[in-house]
């Protein structure tokens, strides 16, 4: 069998294709290190015997020198393993009750002579104790006095709660048909409803007479026929959950503040150093003066800068007897931008001094799990790099479940050695220049082969 001979014409295509898929070689999937940064920082820690979680607060000039997503900010241990983490802002937390249903069970429901309805419930042994029992009834016009007795054992009774429901649709919008019961262990319930008392109803009457009615029209609803739905019970439970983002004041490089008297208005630049940023704070002496105002931050439209707005507000200063307001904050969605812009619409009124605009806006923290006599440092600053992709599952499982992370500090920041840095193929292809170059050249190349190979062919 003889071996295919190659051709000068062959040869040429086969180093257009070589020079070809060199060019649309894609970007290599290697891992990033620290020295593929701008700047590493060291994490200084505590000495722990065991995992646990823990966290550093972003400074100003780490937030400065990081993408908006954080996806160029990255963890590393001492031997140069990328640690997943965690990076979401400070928030408070606040105690809250919720009310939980106890399941109940109807034993018995009687209407007895004199306008009156008893009933009786269960509910289960293993059951929370209520705190409270709601009387559901499509009814509306009435007021009823309800009695709640409790019990252990079936057998010894004693009262827990007595109070009124009642609905004053005809008159006000008013109605109430939940009872609190409070702290006890029963596991039986006997509820009587009954009417109300003249005594009792005592607040319908004057309500009545505000109205410029009888008084006979408030005791109709004393004798009217009642209804029941359902009776059902709740417990209260305690929740301790997120509540409002812990903010601080962000350092600004400085304000420019321009006035534009063909708009009648002052403009004010912020350098903001792509701090997070939901609020700005204005510091002026003036008094008793209202402007309204927006904030703006940049914008790119059709390939030109511009400036898009976020929020509008209204700014307020009032020193007199008897009223005073001070309302010099606008806030608004968080915004991570090298700058904002606080314009403030004067109209025909004399601009007001301007001492500085503060911006305000979250802490945020990273937040990993730490191993036992580990050292870990923070790699920053590599525009190239995609959002990673972590198993987080964990970290978010025990800040649900309440642990706080042990508080961590930052080093100083050190800058990386360029020349170190791994030569990355993919992106240097990725520039339109140098891949267009790559083409010409080897559209040129093939051009000469092929000129060539066509000279020698007979």
């Amino acid at each position: 069998m003889k071996t295919p001979r190659h051709t000068p014409l062959h040869r040429a295509a086969f180093a257009a294709l070589a020079l070809g898929a060199v060019a649309l070689l894609p970007r290599p999937l290697s891992a990033a290190v620290p020295a593929d940064f701008a700047a590493t920082r060291d994490i200084i820690g505590h000495a722990i015997s065991s995992p646990r979680l823990v966290a550093v607060q972003l400074d100003a000039p780490l937030v400065a020198a990081t993408q908006p997503d954080f996806s160029d900010l990255r963890l590393f241990d001492a031997d140069l393993r990328e640690i997943p983490r965690s990076i979401e802002p400070l928030y408070t937390t606040q105690t809250r009750l919720l009310r939980r249903p106890v399941s109940a069970k109807l034993l018995s429901l009687q209407e007895i002579p004199g306008n009156r309805i008893e009933t009786r419930l269960d509910i289960a042994q293993n059951a929370p104790s209520p705190d409270g029992l709601e009387i559901l009834t499509p009814l509306a016009d009435f007021i009823r006095t309800v009695r709640v007795s409790g019990s252990d054992d079936g057998q010894s009774w004693h009262l827990l709660a007595e109070a009124e429901i009642y609905d004053y649709t005809r008159y006000m919008d008013i109605r109430r048909t939940e009872i609190p019961l409070p702290p006890n262990t029963c596991r039986h319930f006997a509820i009587n409803i009954s009417d109300a008392s003249e005594e009792r109803a005592q607040p319908l009457v004057r309500l009545v007479e505000s109205k410029g009615q009888e008084t006979s029209r408030a005791l109709d609803l004393l004798q009217t026929p009642f209804r029941i739905d359902k009776i059902t019970f709740w417990h209260n439970e305690t929740v301790t959950g997120k509540d409002k983002p812990v903010l601080r004041e962000w350092p600004h490089a400085g304000l420019k503040t321009v006035t534009d008297r063909a708009s009648k208005t002052t403009e004010i630049t912020l350098d903001t150093h792509n701090a997070p940023v939901t609020r700005l704070d204005l510091d002026t002496p003036a008094r008793n003066f209202q402007r309204h105002a927006a904030v703006q931050a940049p914008a790119l439209v059709n390939g030109r800068k511009t400036w898009r707005t976020v929020a509008n507000g209204r700014l307020q200063n009032i020193d007199l007897p008897g009223l005073a307001t001070n309302a010099l904050s606008v806030s608004f969605p968080e915004q991570r931008a090298p700058q904002l812009r606080l314009v403030i619409q004067n109209a025909d009124n004399p601009p007001i001094p301007i001492t500085d605009v503060r911006p305000w806006g979250p802490i945020y923290r990273l937040i990993w799990t730490a191993e036992p006599a580990a050292a870990y440092h923070l790699a920053i600053g590599n525009e190239k790099l995609a959002p990673p992709d972590y198993d987080l599952f964990a970290i978010r499982a025990a800040l649900e479940q309440g642990h706080e992370p042990e508080l961590w500090t930052l080093g100083e920041s050190v800058t990386t050695d360029t020349s170190r840095r791994h030569f990355d193929l993919g992106a240097l292809l990725a520039r339109p220049a140098v891949f267009g170059a790559l083409l010409a050249i080897a559209a040129l190349i093939l051009l000469a082969l092929l000129a060539k190979a066509l000279k020698k062919t007979p």
